[in-house]
């Protein structure tokens, strides 16, 4: 079969790096693959080193609303699928998916749109903006022929917006997974307790409480690496010389491959205001970390008895004392999330499935 993936934005993040990942996956399995994308960055920079995937850049895809533009990128996307003739359109982010659902009306080819998290979510505090792409999402669902969930959260966020319709079986849920981690001896816990956070900086990851949990701990007691860049960075960066905690809490930068840094830790924390289900909580559950994070969206489905969901700043500081108060109690929470991982979340589990419907669709 052929399939095309089509996504807004280069811009690295966990449904970059599932586009990523399935690019990698069909050509494997010896289909064809066209990837199109908005703009340059570093998904465009690692799919083009995937031999066998034809490349197309696409500027008028844009994030940002733009009538002229967003019009532009329907007609351009759509003569590139009558040029490709692809089995399987894929879209994946919500410009992408608006505008690959209009391009490929009443063309030969079966649409999927996948759903890492929705525009309109529980935690966007726009009210008005999360009407705005509520109705768009009512006026453009009829032209897709199947939608992925990454989780039962976004799965139900679609129903309760009656975007997807009950009575029709044109949804799915099919778990983001993270590949097999390295080879790691991961040895018992002891003082300092190493926290770790991977995630870019932004206002939705929200850095910034985490930052202000630790700042009442014993500063003897724990380290917090925070890796990854963004818009906040250097926000939070003064925020920690002002709380003059520069000792307990380093800032690691952009790292392509975060295994070390879920290696050579202890806890991994997560606390985002919005989510869809993140990567980079499968991608810890991995590496046997306990998970602490945030009551939001998919989180629910990844924290179970490997870890706490918290909905407060306050209520993150007890959960890590609570761990630095027990360390022993951090190696059997993690082994609880190696299992939850091998069960449920690898990245062979996400890709067979996907291809399952695939296959499905063209029959």
């Amino acid at each position: 079969m052929k399939v095309l993936y089509c996504i807004t934005s280069a811009s690295w993040g966990g449904a970059q790096l599932n586009v990523l990942e399935l690019c990698q996956d069909q050509i494997r399995r010896g289909n064809q693959v066209v990837f199109v994308v908005g703009n340059k960055g570093r998904l465009l920079d690692l799919v083009s080193k995937v031999e066998g995937v034809k490349v197309v850049l696409m500027p008028e895809l844009r994030r940002e609303v733009s009538p002229i533009n967003d019009v532009k990128a329907v007609f351009k996307l759509r003569s590139l699928i009558k040029q490709e003739k692809p089995d399987i359109i894929h879209l994946h982010s919500s410009k992408a998916g608006t505008v690959g659902r209009l391009a490929a009306i009443n063309l030969r080819c079966k649409v999927i749109f996948t759903v890492h998290g929705w525009a309109f979510t529980d935690g966007i505090s726009s009210v008005k903006k999360k009407s705005i792409f509520k109705w768009i999402e009512k006026i453009v669902a009829p032209f897709a022929d199947l939608y992925i969930c990454v989780s039962e959260f976004d799965q139900n966020i679609g129903l309760r917006g009656k975007v997807l319709k009950a009575s029709k079986e044109n949804h799915v849920v099919i778990h983001n997974g993270a590949p097999k981690p390295k080879e790691f001896d991961r040895r018992p816990a002891t003082l300092p307790v190493r926290l770790v956070m991977t995630a870019r900086f932004s206002k939705q990851k929200d850095q910034t409480s985490l930052i202000r949990a630790v700042k009442s701990l014993d500063k003897s007691k724990y380290h917090l690496s925070l890796v990854g860049d963004g818009e906040t960075l250097e926000d939070n960066q003064r925020l920690v010389e002002e709380l003059r905690l520069t000792d307990n809490v380093s800032f690691e930068g952009f790292k392509s491959d975060v295994s070390d840094s879920l290696i050579h830790n202890d806890v991994y924390i997560l606390s985002t205001h919005y989510e869809g289900l993140p990567i980079s909580i499968i991608e810890a559950m991995s590496y046997k970390l306990p998970i602490i994070a945030t009551d939001v969206g998919g989180n629910k489905e990844l924290v179970k008895d490997n870890g706490y969901l918290i909905s407060s700043i306050s209520d993150l500081t007890q959960r890590i004392q609570y761990l630095i108060d027990h360390p022993d109690l951090i190696g059997r929470l993690g082994n609880a999330s190696y299992e939850l991982y091998k069960n449920e979340y690898t990245l062979e589990h996400c890709l067979d499935k996907t291809n399952f419907y695939y296959n499905e669709l063209i029959k």
